[in-house]
């Protein structure tokens, strides 16, 4: 924008060498942030197409000298990051149920309140009684640990 007003995105990419998708997430963070808007976009969209115009925001300032423009975060990070959320709930299920069993093997007969108390001491990583409490049922309905009813004493 040193030598003009107004670029398109081709003669932005032809310029800069950025691949695609990382200019056009860069494209987006200069133009479409709430507070920091160095770049006016042509069109009102979000997307970023070939073709589309940019301009210097002439009326850009801010109090600061320096500025940090944070980044817009493609979907794509997004979806790798719930799957990757959804590979460690998975291993920790059967760490969970590891920990349940082998406190039941020592202990025999234990309250339900204690077992969790117990469970939440020998954990490696934060858990929610809540899905401790899920996977002891899971583990009454594939018999590896049997309920005794609450009027017989142990």
């Amino acid at each position: 924008f040193n030598t003009a007003d107004q670029l398109s995105y081709e003669e932005i990419c032809k310029a800069t060498q950025i691949p695609d998708t990382e200019l056009q997430l860069t494209l987006q963070s200069l133009s479409l942030h709430k507070t920091v808007k160095l770049l006016l976009k042509g069109s009102k969209e979000r997307q970023i197409r070939p073709g589309e115009t940019f301009s210097y925001n002439s009326a850009f300032t801010h109090k600061l000298y320096r500025i940090t423009v944070s980044q817009i975060s493609p979907k794509e990070q997004l979806q790798e990051e719930d799957a990757v959320e959804q590979r460690l709930v998975g291993s920790r299920v059967h760490e969970l149920d590891a920990v349940v069993i082998r406190i039941m093997k020592i202990k025999k007969k234990m309250i339900h309140q204690e077992l969790i108390s117990e469970v939440l001491m020998t954990l490696r990583f934060p858990a929610e009684a809540a899905d401790i409490k899920r996977r002891i049922e899971s583990l009454i309905e594939r018999e590896c640990l049997e309920r005794h009813p609450p009027n017989e004493q142990g």
